[in-house]
């Protein structure tokens, strides 16, 4: 068999429904091999040792089932499928009627490809390549839509919290690390690009700040179907490439366009899904382009790869010259959009077209930074943990184990507490045979060797080469050495003082191009031009305006988001009646992700042992018995070590992490954001940018915490986009399968949180000096020393130049506190100048720990006091800001809304409470003016 048959092979060793019926998997798993093109004497034909090393690397080295009297069956209803992340159970609505149903259901909906097609193909090696690629993307899915229940089938019946489809794209991984000298050695290879947020935030226009993301998951879209094509897209463990709508585009022409189902081509099927999720989701009401989810940048800057050794320095090149010659091809498609149009005559004095095309390869040449770092699998168990004990000394909080105290106490626990008699063979050198005291399969410390791959690519990150800047001083003057406007970096090749009218003049779009008269460097320029010249022109992407609109600014403060900005739109507009003129960006963030990739956040054993409602036996039953089969203690005792260890992080544990990210982003994000009238600028997982209406910002925020939580999401009205069967699982009100259920979907749950920081800023502030503000409001956000994540932070930019900042912690009920305000002002149950009277009124009690001049000096004895003496103000400014439409029982929900915050236990001490009344009055106050405008 070719490499692609044996991938194809292990990825189909085991049937999706094995966990219904284990006796008889083997036997049902001939029907895969058979309907995917295997000969009788190749049915069966797999790698054995990859299915032990994912096993290995994915679970426990259990006790034997008979030897230690365990057993546990699925049937999804007692034992049910557990969130990877929280161990939150998710029965399904019924078990199957009998392993046959799961059976002809999987059978239904396997993939297969028409023979007319694939003898269009090159050879043998493209055709079962193929064949693999449309198992991995296909079935599951498929599957899922056919019978959701069969999407979250366990992999293992014990410890449930992986999928059978985790577990068949882990084997055929690993079963591809075969080297060309026939052995089986893999390797990991981690890679990461930038620059990242620097360059986005670079942007005069919100086409610019979406350019600038979408180019970035451009480019690792192509590096990652470089390597895809040599080791198969099942290699890469993070992120998940599987319904990755960038990825799936990247291989239209050489695969999905070529091969059939039935008398559609995939490429054609993949649309159609594509154009049935938008309706679903309703963003096909706000703007009719069928290539939207094609044009949503979704992938993360850095991923993480299990190749052959011997082949992990070819295949880190390969990416990287891939990414610098895809980059390069852009660039030059921009420069030949140039060229012909009059723009080049332009140039700054002193500036010639022959120069202005050197500076503009110079500039593009040194652009890209990326770092990768490939790590050999040592020969054993004990290699790999002195390859970790290499890493630096982890402290931890709270009594938390390191990396390497997790990893001894499972290894502990197989090899000593485990009774020789539970041992089973298959997971230590010398089997049953014995003696059975050494582990034997690498796959165990799966955890450990992502940790120093990690570690040793953050080295090359600090240590990279790099191409210097021309040295030589300032030599050279004049207005052609005049920086880049929104980087500030690269030397100009046109722009300044009457550019913008000079541009006026020229055909086709360039005039919407150069709006401004901003000095305009070598990588702006590719910003600003590529979507027409590489994704249009060569891509056949739908990105003209009318098919792909760009707001401005202006237009999203006044809730237009789905309309582009006119030519000659602008300062006309800006007095118009009842409009809006204050917008907002949003920067959200995933909080600790990278502990959560490293396992320091993962749920104890206990919590992912399957265990039946009833409290039947099951697999934590074992490791909870209070029984002592060979006098060495009670097991209870012997493993509530292990128990308390937070689970080692594993393939599939990568794989679904990056699942459930990629859920929010791709199924959550923007029908969220669409519904505040905002615009998704970037969905990467755990990151996402976005603008919105001023107005609109904070419960958008609030909204996508939910969704990111698995937690009910509601729209601007109070109507629901997403439900929740349990938390960190998601529906969507009209996506069902085939049965009329509706599918859940793996978002991160409620373990795991994100905070946001929000910009507002009038629609003629420089869009990129808000992108910025929001940034460092998602830091403050953040950051220990302030609101120490989970939380959301604002800052709102005045006309004057003054910042307003403010936050609270998302459990505070700050931003319900909040809210009452502003709607107490709208409604008129309180004036205008409330928020003004408090903030007069308790200012003089803000104390500076610092002691600098004119401040109050913090005292004990104020702190019991400040409480009553924070309530006696709010009620006096109530009483004296009374609306026209006073009422009682109103001004007493506002009083009580804005006391709760303030008793808040995340307000320590009284100077938190001082600062987050000041704050919450100053934002409230300001958003109030700001939409009255």
């Amino acid at each position: 068999m070719n490499y692609w048959q044996e991938k194809l092979a292990a990825y189909l060793h085991d049937p999706p429904s094995k966990c219904l019926d284990i006796a008889t998997h083997r036997e049902r798993s001939k029907a895969a091999f058979r309907q995917a093109g295997f000969t009788d004497t190749e049915i069966g034909e797999y790698l054995a040792h990859a299915d032990h090393t994912a096993a290995a690397a994915d679970r426990f080295p259990f006790p034997k089932s008979q030897a230690a009297g365990l057993q546990c069956a699925f049937d999804g209803i007692r034992n049910t499928f557990l969130h990877p992340l929280s161990g939150a159970r998710l029965p399904f609505h019924a078990e199957f009627k009998a392993v046959e149903e799961a059976l002809d259901g999987e059978n239904s909906v396997q993939p297969v490809l028409t023979a007319e097609s694939l003898s269009s193909l090159k050879d043998d090696d493209e055709r079962w390549r193929a064949r693999f690629f449309a198992h991995w993307r296909l079935w599951p899915q498929r599957a899922m839509e056919h019978d959701y229940r069969l999407g979250f089938l366990p992999a293992d019946t014990r410890i449930p919290d992986h999928t059978i489809w985790t577990h068949m794209q882990v084997v055929s991984a690993l079963s591809g690390c075969i080297g060309a000298d026939k052995r089986w050695q893999p390797a990991f290879l981690k890679f990461q690009l930038g620059p990242v947020q620097e360059f986005i935030a670079a942007a005069r226009s919100t086409r610019d700040l979406w350019s600038g993301s979408y180019l970035l998951s451009w480019l690792m879209a192509a590096g990652l179907k470089a390597l895809s094509a040599e080791v198969g897209p099942d290699a890469v463990v993070f992120p998940n490439l599987r319904n990755q709508p960038l990825f799936d585009l990247h291989w239209r022409g050489d695969l999905w366009s070529k091969v059939h189902i039935g008398s559609a081509s995939v490429w054609e099927s993949l649309r159609c899904d594509a154009s049935e999720r938008a309706k679903r989701s309703k963003q096909g009401s706000h703007i009719d382009n069928p290539d939207l989810d094609l044009l949503t940048p979704n992938l993360p800057n850095v991923f993480l790869a299990v190749v052959p050794a011997d082949r992990a320095n070819e295949l880190g090149h390969l990416v990287d010259r891939t990414i610098r010659d895809e980059w390069h091809a852009i660039c030059q498609s921009v420069w030949s959009k140039v060229e012909p149009s009059a723009l080049l005559n332009f140039l700054p004095p002193g500036l010639a077209r022959i120069d202005a095309r050197k500076r503009f390869d110079d500039h593009t040449q040194r652009f890209l930074s990326i770092a990768w770092q490939a790590l050999p699998w040592p020969e054993s168990l004990s290699g790999a943990r002195a390859l970790a004990a290499q890493l630096p000394a982890a402290t931890h909080a709270n009594g938390e184990k390191t990396l390497l105290e997790r990893f001894d106490a499972v290894v502990s626990a197989a090899r000593q507490d485990m009774p020789m008699d539970h041992r089973d063979g298959r997971f230590y050198i010398g089997g049953d045979a014995g003696p059975k005291d050494e582990l034997a399969n690498t796959g165990l410390a799966w955890a450990l060797l992502t940790a120093v791959n990690g570690w040793c690519l953050d080295a090359v990150r600090q240590t990279r080469d790099f191409t210097a800047w021309k040295s030589g001083g300032w030599n050279e003057s004049g207005v052609a050495q005049t920086k880049d406007g929104l980087t500030g970096k690269e030397e100009m090749l046109f722009g300044g003082t009457g550019f913008s009218k000079s541009v006026e003049e020229l055909p086709g779009d360039w005039p919407n191009l150069f709006k401004h008269d901003d000095p305009v460097g070598a990588i702006t320029l590719v910003k600003r031009v590529w979507h027409t010249s590489w994704l249009a022109d060569k891509w056949k992407l739908q990105t003209r305006r009318d098919r792909f609109p760009m707001p401005d600014t202006r237009m999203l403060a006044d809730h237009e988001s789905f309309t582009d900005a006119a030519e000659d739109q602008g300062e006309s507009d800006s007095n118009k009646e009842g409009s809006g003129r204050y917008f907002a960006v949003l920067a959200l963030d995933g909080d600790q992700i990278g502990k959560w990739v490293s396992g320091e956040k993962t749920p104890a054993y206990r919590s992912v042992l399957a265990t039946y409602g009833d409290q039947d036996t099951a697999a934590i039953e074992y490791f909870t018995r209070n029984s002592n089969p060979d006098g060495q203690g009670m097991l209870q005792d012997r493993f509530a070590r292990l128990l308390d260890t937070r689970r080692l992080v594993s393939p599939s544990y990568h794989l679904q992490f990056s699942e459930c990210l990629s859920n929010f982003a791709l199924y959550c994000a923007r029908p969220i954001v669409e519904a505040f009238d905002g615009r998704l600028i970037y969905a990467g997982g755990d990151d996402v940018v976005a603008m919105l209406p001023a107005d609109t910002a904070l419960p958008c925020a609030q909204a996508l915490r939910m969704a990111f939580q698995g937690n009910q999401v509601l729209d601007a009205d109070g109507r629901p986009l997403f439900s929740s069967p349990v938390p960190g699982f998601l529906t969507s009100m009209t996506l069902h399968d085939g049965r009329t259920h509706p599918i859940p979907f793996l978002v991160p749950g409620p373990e795991a949180d994100c905070s946001v920081g929000v910009a507002i800023a009038h629609f003629k502030s420089p869009l990129q000096d808000v992108v910025r503000e929001a940034q460092r409001a998602e830091k403050r956000a953040k950051e220990k020393r302030e609101l120490d994540r989970s939380a959301v932070a604002v800052t709102l930019m005045k006309r004057s130049g003054e910042t307003i900042q403010w936050g609270c912690k998302w459990e505070s009920t700050g931003l319900d506190a909040l809210a009452a305000v502003i709607n107490g002002m709208n409604d008129e149950v309180v004036s205008a100048k409330f928020p003004h009277r408090i903030v007069a009124l308790v200012e003089g009690y803000r104390t500076d720990r610092n002691k600098s001049l004119g401040r109050t000096r913090p005292t004990d004895s104020f702190e019991p006091l400040v409480g009553q003496i924070l309530r006696h103000d709010i009620d006096t400014a109530i009483d004296r800001q009374r609306g026209t439409k006073y009422s009682p029982e109103e001004a007493e929900e506002i009083r009580n809304r804005i006391l709760g915050y303030l008793n808040s236990p995340l307000l320590p001490d009284a100077a938190a409470r001082i600062d987050a009344l000041i704050g919450l009055c100053q934002t409230a106050a300001f958003a109030h003016r700001t939409s009255q405008d």
